[in-house]
């Protein structure tokens, strides 16, 4: 009994011994399992720090690929930076001075830990597209390599560091964005100019309504800049400057929701990969026409253009239908007309709406006593000889826009008696289509008036100019100050009313009965936003209207109406054309655009002067000076990039900026 009592204590004790191994091996297990994922756990929080690292120096050195890539002499331009670390690569211990490598080292990663590249491509990224200007190095990746200690996986495995690498990958990409004002100056100071009692009040349009690319701290000088109803909910909108000043202007309203932003990176060209017009194939002409044709607003008459190629177009004085430089007034040293219209032909077939005014030697005298012009109102043939007696009554206009009255049987043709015109007028009117212009440029000088016709012309619904070489535009300080015609005296006779335009409907509808029911081209578009407003239902000044977007002709989609179906680009410049070097308003160089007048305006559609890199003054350069008249009505509607602008005048300019046009823009952007 006292044996089997000894037996089962020494039990008792051995079961209690294996307990113990059994408590210290799973304990020690444990304390591995844990050791490892306390390693593990360190090497995915290094890992996020490495790439967070890598993140941080990709996007810094994209900075710079920015600037260098779409500036070429951004080494000039930016002296302050150094460029030359772009394009072969390194570690940070051989260059631990430039922007990736110090950004690593914010982060706490030096030396041999970072490298540096410049791939030619990346996987799954299309690269810039075609049309943009090309980039050297487009690419940069940074990879952050770190060797984390092993402190408890090493009990357990020979392992005692691991390596954590990260990479990111940054570059040039295009992206669509919003295009607001956009003044593309690299270094100038100011590029925005708003000087004297000027203002300039912008309404709608995206969050950013204004970008200033200029490195200057005196970028923007302005007086006043009212943005208090500018942006996506008219509540406020930002106005960035890559340069400064870093302060708000006492001036600049950004109202509640927008922001004074200083240092913000530059935006770049937003038109950069929209290839120039070719030149047309057919000349544009110019022909005298009587008031109330194709929405003539003048009772003296109007020159009407057609679009076409205007580079070797003539300053002296032209037949009706030649190819007259787009210089207003038509008088002076301007061009001018030898006739008042086509003299009338004998067996002769002409189209609808085709114009003659009969005068010696093919018609006599007493056939067209009154001087006026006669329109053929259906296609027909005119007879051998000439009509004893054209009608001398003019033909009366209708509430829907038509003629009645006034009519000669010739041949086939009818001819209607539709006014008198002059050899010298003052006023334009422009048939839709792409205007080719060369040296000349497009000027409109003292008491002259331009108007977009009514007339079909490629069916874009606008004019769009495209300046071929350093001439640009010009509207002097009193064109488009002609006051509104309150009645058209019938029929009309040279010297009354003098000097006053019937008034420009911004809905498109025709002007009252005492005003001859004179046509206007709306200022929608069929499919773009309604009319803003803020724009008054008449004007009386220059009214200029880009193409609309979804149309045939240039409005047409991949032309240059705007994407959105609203209007597109109504003044263009060449980008690549040396400048003149001549003196602009506000001491500004290069080629100077001048856009205002004496009296009010709209200029509806993309504002696009740019040249170059716009990076020197005098060279390179496309200056706007924009004057709002005393009126108070003045308006560009649509967008504006330029290099540089300067707003003056009395009353102003209100931009209404298009919240929903995109295009595409190069920005440097995380990519990988």
């Amino acid at each position: 009994m006292k044996h089997e009592r000894i037996q089962e204590r020494r039990r008792s004790s051995e079961n209690g011994q294996a307990f113990i191994i059994i408590a210290i091996f799973i304990a020690v297990l444990l304390l591995a399992m844990l050791g490892v994922a306390t390693d593990y756990t360190q090497l995915w929080a290094r890992r996020q720090m490495a790439q967070g690292a890598a993140d941080a120096a990709c996007q810094a050195g994209a900075a710079d690929l920015f600037l260098n890539g779409t500036d070429p002499t951004a080494a000039a331009d930016f002296p302050a930076l150094d460029f030359s670390w772009i394009g072969t690569s390194f570690n940070c211990g051989a260059k631990p001075g430039t922007p990736p490598c110090q950004y690593a080292s914010l982060n706490g990663y030096t030396g041999s830990k970072v490298s540096v590249s410049f791939p030619t491509t990346l996987p799954g990224v299309g690269g810039i597209p075609a049309g943009f200007p090309a980039v050297a190095n487009p690419y940069i990746k940074v990879t952050v390599t770190d060797a984390v200690a092993m402190w408890f996986t090493k009990l357990i495995s020979s392992t005692k560091t691991i390596n954590v690498t990260a990479s990111a990958s940054c570059g040039l990409n295009p992206i669509n964005a919003p295009v607001p004002l956009v003044v593309l100056h690299r270094t100038a100071g100011p590029s925005l100019q708003v000087s004297g009692t000027a203002s300039v009040t912008i309404l709608g349009g995206p969050q950013r309504s204004i970008q200033v690319d200029s490195s200057s701290n005196t970028a923007v000088s302005v007086g006043t800049v009212n943005l208090q109803n500018a942006g996506p909910n008219g509540t406020g909108a930002d106005l960035a400057v890559f340069g400064g000043p870093s302060t708000q202007p006492a001036g600049v309203n950004v109202g509640s929701t927008g922001h004074w932003l200083p240092g913000a990176n530059p935006f770049g060209d937003p038109f950069a990969s929209v290839n120039a017009p070719a030149k047309p194939t057919t000349a544009g002409t110019a022909r005298p026409v009587p008031f109330g044709m194709n929405g003539c607003p003048d009772p003296a008459g109007c020159v009407e253009f057609t679009a076409g190629d205007y580079t070797t177009c003539s300053s002296g004085t032209i037949s009706p239908g030649a190819n007259g430089c787009l210089n207003l007034p038509y008088s002076g040293s301007n061009p001018k007309f030898s006739a008042g219209g086509t003299n009338w032909q004998a067996n002769h077939a002409y189209a609808k709406g085709a114009l003659i005014k009969p005068s010696t030697p093919t018609c006599v005298n007493s056939s067209n006593s009154g001087g006026f012009v006669f329109m053929a109102t259906a296609a027909g043939t005119s007879s051998g000889t000439c009509p004893a007696s054209f009608s001398q009554v003019r033909c009366t206009r209708q509430s829907d826009g038509t003629c009645s009255g006034g009519t000669t049987a010739d041949g086939t043709v009818i001819w209607q008696n539709v006014g008198i015109d002059s050899t010298t007028p003052s006023t334009a009117i422009f048939d839709s289509g792409l205007y080719y212009v060369g040296s000349q440029g497009l000027s409109f000088g003292s008491g002259s008036t331009a108007r977009v016709s009514t007339a079909n012309g490629d069916g874009s619904l606008g004019a769009m100019f495209y300046f071929s070489t350093s001439g640009s535009v010009s509207i002097g300080s009193s064109s488009g100050s002609s006051s509104a015609c309150t009645s058209v005296p019938w029929p009309y006779t040279s010297g009354t009313p003098n000097n006053c335009l019937v008034p420009y409907n911004t809905n498109g509808s025709l002007s009252s009965a005492s005003t001859g029911y004179v046509a206007s081209k709306a200022l929608r578009c069929p499919s773009g936003s309604p009319t803003p407003s803020q724009v008054p239902a008449t004007l009386s000044g220059n009214i200029l209207l880009g193409p609309c977007g979804a149309t045939s002709g240039i409005g047409g989609t991949g032309q240059y109406g705007s994407p959105d179906g609203n209007r597109g680009f109504l003044f263009f410049q060449n980008r690549s054309t040396a400048a003149n070097g001549g003196a602009c308003t506000a001491g500004f160089g290069g080629r100077c655009a001048i856009l205002g007048g004496g009296g009010s305006f709209i200029f509806s559609g993309f504002i696009y002067f740019h040249n170059g890199n716009g990076g020197s003054c005098g060279s390179n350069t496309s200056c706007l000076t924009l004057a709002g008249g005393s009126g108070g009505n003045s308006f560009t509607i649509g967008n504006i990039v330029l290099d540089k602008i300067s707003l003056t005048g009395s009353s102003g300019v209100t931009m209404i900026l298009n919240p929903l046009a995109t295009f595409s823009v190069l920005r440097p952007t995380l990519l990988q």
